[in-house]
């Protein structure tokens, strides 16, 4: 990279990935828990009956007290899950657990009906960095890209505090979200942020 120019994505996500990697496992799960705590309380949140999550993969935000939490609560959750050909979807989840392996080896736990985003209330979307106008690097599958496509600002990011970034480079394919959730300390830089 020459002085004076951006970084491209590949560099951004290299580094926010070091970030998040320099994090121990018990920074994670502190975090995950206040993230868990300020989704809760998120007013798309507590409104929303049907609503996308995630199963965190090591290095991202885990959601599974919250999402005991809405299924107690009757909310129904919806999965992101390939489809084949056909790319990715969302699936009905009544329960975490048993995980067992699924398509492309992913683990999962037992998958109920389909829905289009279009049938979800929100979806929170893991990545690698996000500022807080609601622009998100993914990890440049473009998955959550194609499955938000028409979701506006129903997309909720989700994020450790070291993943705020000030800018990010945005492509026309790129949803912008419509508010972001960071962990960490309660201050101005790391609470969510709503783009109406």
């Amino acid at each position: 990279m020459m002085t004076g120019e951006k970084p491209d994505k590949s560099e951004i996500r290299k580094a926010f990935g070091d970030k998040i990697r320099a994090m121990s496992p018990a920074e994670r799960a502190w975090q995950s828990r206040t993230l868990c705590e300020r989704l809760g309380d998120h007013p798309k949140i507590g409104r929303a009956k049907r609503l996308g999550v995630y199963l965190a993969l090591p290095d991202e935000p885990d959601l599974a007290p919250l999402m005991r939490v809405l299924l107690e609560r009757e909310v129904r959750l919806f999965l992101p899950v390939p489809e084949g050909a056909s790319g990715w979807g969302f699936r009905a989840v009544r329960a975490l657990g048993p995980l067992r392996p699924g398509i492309l080896g992913l683990p999962f736990p037992p998958l109920g009906v389909a829905a289009g985003v279009e049938e979800l209330d929100a979806v929170l979307v893991p990545g690698r960095a996000f500022t807080d106008a609601g622009h998100r690097l993914g990890r440049g599958k473009g998955i959550y890209d194609r499955l938000l496509s028409g979701c506006g600002e129903r997309g909720i990011g989700v994020a450790f505090a070291c993943q705020q970034a000030e800018w990010l480079p945005v492509e026309a394919h790129d949803v912008r979200l419509g508010a972001v959730v960071f962990g960490g300390v309660g201050n101005s830089t790391t609470e969510h942020t709503d783009f109406h």
